[in-house]
């Protein structure tokens, strides 16, 4: 019996051992920028796109990261966070 609940035991911290394990590893990675006047997303994503990248999907990417849902309403002081490749 002593040995069920051991093992019983071992599992479960096994099991949450794996799961923080996976939330750790697909955490994203981001810099921060803090908006001046007259920024838009477009100049900001200009300036981090390869020209082998989709400018219009990095763009959509940062406005779901930031829940932006507006790009028309930002404002100069406003922080949004960049996710980094």
């Amino acid at each position: 019996m002593k040995k069920i609940i051991v093992l019983m035991i071992g599992v479960v911290l096994l099991c949450g051992w794996g799961v923080n394990a996976s939330v750790a590893g697909n955490s994203v990675q981001y810099e921060t920028v803090t908006l001046t006047t007259n920024d838009t997303l477009w100049d900001i994503a200009s300036k981090r796109v390869g020209k082998n990248e989709d400018i219009r999907e990095y763009i959509y990417n940062v406005q779901q990261f930031n829940h932006i849902t507006n790009p028309g309403q930002l404002e100069p002081g406003m922080i949004i966070k960049l996710p980094i490749k």
